[in-house]
């Protein structure tokens, strides 16, 4: 009886020898998908998040160049003043409207200055001082489109709502008082690339 039962069993093993189950075939296809799609948006969504981290680290950049500049005491002209920017201008000298009409120190464009910089690669910088060169908004576009403000009366940043022309700012940012909103939106009208 044992041997019977052990010759039906290795019948029944030479049987079913190669079958494979279409529905765990399906499954693990469609986890396999899953997993890759799942992978993909992830990896896209770093990859923006990085340039964004990028542009918000261009606003600390503007901030630390306009202290630079503010307090050299080789700026005679207007002390403790802060300069207006925007990259990727042909300019030597911005006015405090983005204009290439003058600027602090004929030839000085933060990028030339003391201590300048040159934004990330993609992005875009432009800091609006007011007439005054008193206060300044630093504003950076990420490759992404987010559009990023920091300021000259506080540390936080965010991102600007809106729309070219008509831009919001973010909670918890505020203009210094000597620049407008207004003001700001026509200036990055003015200035090509916001």
């Amino acid at each position: 009886m044992l041997i019977r039962f052990g010759a039906r069993a290795r019948r029944l093993l030479r049987r079913d020898r190669g079958a494979t189950d279409p529905i765990l075939v399906i499954a693990a296809i469609a986890v396999s998908l899953v997993l890759l799609v799942g992978g993909s948006f992830a990896v896209a969504g770093m990859i923006n998040n990085g340039k964004d981290m990028n542009a918000k680290s261009d606003l600390d950049k503007v901030a630390t160049a306009e202290a630079a500049w503010s307090g050299n005491p080789k700026v005679t002209t207007v002390p403790n003043s802060y300069i207006p920017y925007l990259s990727g201008s042909t300019a030597t000298a911005l006015n405090y409207n983005l204009a290439a009409t003058g600027g602090i120190v004929a030839g000085t464009a933060l990028e030339k200055a003391d201590v300048g910089f040159t934004p990330t690669d993609g992005g875009r910088v432009a800091v609006v001082t007011d007439s005054a060169y008193t206060g300044w908004a630093a504003v950076s576009k990420s490759s992404t489109g987010a559009i990023f403000i920091r300021t000259s009366t506080s540390s936080k940043f965010g991102q600007l709502g809106g729309s070219a022309g008509n831009y919001t700012l973010p909670a918890g940012v505020t203009l210094p008082s000597s620049l407008s909103l207004a003001f700001l939106n026509s200036s990055l009208t003015t200035a090509t690339g916001f």
